[in-house]
């Protein structure tokens, strides 16, 4: 079985975690209300997860919130319509922070499957654990286990003509916050936006390892790179993550970590439906040193399979 790697005997160079690593994407989007205190619980307590994934936004004031986004179509938000359709605010960024603080919850899983317009988030429980999160607050509740951080599109938004006139004051804030989290643990910062992984490496220098850019990903394919404290985070398909290309990864000190997430119409999520466990170990046998998942159980049960196997 396997191309020869032996992935399960190796600690990885970003997180320093035996492999292979199991990712929580956003908690697990379709086994838990995504993004929320219940769904990075159930990622770490019930599927196990080795790292936790989530994606950080702005609210209009400048707030950073633990969301994908950037539309709000599986959140009830206390005083405006159940209907996203029929809202005329639908961003994260439409919003000030006191209008989501303690009034906005995430519906479970199902709500996702839905069109926009089928969708009527009037049933959704208003538990605390459902609750959109502020990323400070995240990072005290969830303070030992590592994290994967995706930056959005958000953080160019100007917020003041102050000291908050885009991405550069964005930045410069989110990392005072990371700065000032007290939990020991690795976290890794990714965007797929080129400028804003290059800016935050600027402000940051190698304190914090980060993800390879979309312009670094061409470049490692054409050319090569050197990977010391760089995680090439991609779609899983083999025409990304050949043996070739990740074996060069490690060799350059880096690590590799596939989503089986959607990449667009060419690249369907493995994980839409019960992923199966042959694509698992095919992915395993390459010798990616982690997978990213919405859904952590089923995927976890799979891998430890495949532990056992090797």
């Amino acid at each position: 079985m396997g191309n020869g790697n032996t992935v399960s005997s190796r600690i990885d160079p970003i997180f320093k975690l035996k492999t292979p690593i199991l990712f929580g994407h956003r908690g697990g989007v379709l086994e838990a209300p995504e993004s929320t205190v219940m769904a990075f619980r159930h990622a770490l307590e019930v599927a196990r997860v080795d790292v936790l994934e989530l994606d950080v936004q702005l609210t209009r004031d400048g707030r950073f919130v633990v969301w994908h986004g950037p539309d709000l179509n599986n959140v009830r938000i206390e005083g405006i319509d159940d209907r996203p359709s029929k809202r005329e605010r639908n961003k994260i960024y439409d919003y000030d922070w006191a209008e989501l603080d303690g009034r906005a919850w995430v519906a479970d899983p199902a709500v996702k499957s839905l069109d926009v317009n089928e969708i009527d988030l009037s049933g959704v429980p208003k538990e605390d654990d459902r609750q959109l999160l502020l990323f400070d607050v995240f990072l005290k509740k969830f303070h030992h286990s590592p994290l994967n951080i995706e930056i959005k599109e958000s953080f160019n938004r100007h917020i003041n003509d102050a000291d908050r006139k885009g991405l550069k004051d964005n930045l410069r804030v989110f990392s005072d916050i990371l700065n000032a989290d007290a939990g020991n643990r690795i976290k890794v910062v990714v965007s797929s936006i080129d400028d804003y992984i290059d800016e935050f490496r600027e402000q940051n220098g190698e304190k914090y390892p980060t993800g390879l850019s979309t312009k670094e990903q061409l470049i490692l394919h054409v050319l090569g790179m050197k990977m010391k404290n760089r995680a090439f985070e991609t779609v899983h398909s083999r025409l990304f993550t050949t043996p070739k290309i990740i074996n060069q990864v490690r060799e350059k000190g880096g690590a590799t970590f596939v989503f089986l997430t959607e990449f667009g119409p060419l690249f369907p999520a493995l994980d839409e439906h019960e992923p199966s466990e042959k694509d698992i170990f095919e992915i395993l046998d390459r010798g990616v040193d982690g997978i990213m998942t919405d859904r952590p159980k089923s995927v976890r049960d799979i891998m430890d399979r495949w532990i056992a196997a090797h």
